[in-house]
């Protein structure tokens, strides 16, 4: 199944919604959890839930090197944000938006058109707004989490080059069972938590590998395959945006003007990047 262009960005906006509902979320959860143990969980339970996917031999290799990508992400990020806060790690991650260009450019050689450099530098200026605290300095955290900036740019480009010779859930199933493997090897000195686990964590870390694991993997590799690698990192850019609204509801968290003024933004650069799109290859 491969989906119109249309239903792609639309498939994307979903995902980076689901994405944005993470940081409250995994804030909240790695208080209690151990980050290897959170990671090991949801990784298993995701892999579960794609359990009866087949594996295909052209796909093991793109899987484990996505697999690799995806733990660098989120241990990386998962690391950070014991130390960072949820609003400043959306705006790091955020940098994979000027990063993936710039990783195609050096990594792949692609040619980037003018208006996606202009549209991700807007939408680095836009989370700047939203989510940096000038009151605030740089925390160990907040290296990591730039780590995590750096893995997803080079999964954006990879992905957006093998996606359309491999079929999406094999690829989603595959880079899942690979997180979820070195995560335990990760988590085994944490493992005596498991017996404490509360009923709130259970259902938070249900819900990270149901919906923002398994569904999500599925749902980027699919839409992928009809969306270039620099657009589909201005979408993601939308990430800080939906993470800031569910602090709100969650967190009781209050964007201020000069917050929502960055979203504005970020939504703009989006706009910039979708609408009257340079010439692409037939691809």
């Amino acid at each position: 199944m491969t989906p119109s262009p249309v239903v792609g960005v639309l498939l994307l906006v979903f995902v980076t919604l689901i994405w944005g509902s993470t940081f409250a979320i995994i804030k909240e959860t790695i208080q209690t959890v151990p980050v290897p143990v959170l990671l090991a969980i949801r990784f298993s339970f995701a892999a579960l839930a794609l359990l009866w996917v087949k594996p295909e031999r052209k796909t093991l290799l793109p899987g484990l090197i996505l697999g690799l990508l995806s733990f660098a992400g989120y241990a990386t990020q998962s690391i950070g944000m014991l130390t960072t806060t949820a609003s400043k790690a959306a705006f790091i991650t955020g940098l994979s938006v000027i990063l993936t260009p710039i990783v195609g450019a050096i990594w792949l050689r692609q040619r980037v058109p003018l208006r996606a450099w202009f549209a991700a530098i807007l939408a680095l200026f836009g989370l700047g707004l939203m989510t940096l605290n000038p009151n605030e300095g740089l925390v160990v955290g907040d290296f990591w989490v730039l780590g995590t900036a750096l893995a997803y740019a080079l999964y954006i480009v990879y992905l957006g080059e093998i996606a359309v010779h491999h079929r999406p859930l094999v690829l989603a199933s595959l880079q899942i069972v690979v997180v979820a493997v070195l995560s335990w090897g990760w988590a085994v000195p944490e493992l005596h938590v498991l017996k404490n686990l509360s009923a709130s964590a259970i259902v938070a870390l249900l819900y990270l590998a149901i919906f923002a694991t398994a569904l999500v993997l599925w749902l980027q590799a699919l839409a992928q395959r009809v969306v270039p690698a620099y657009a589909a990192a201005l979408i993601f850019a939308l990430e800080p945006v939906f993470a800031a609204i569910f602090a709100y509801f969650l967190l009781g968290e209050v964007l201020s003007l000069q917050g929502w003024l960055g979203g504005a933004l970020v939504v703009l650069a989006m706009i910039i990047g979708e609408l009257g799109p340079p010439q692409r290859d037939s691809r």
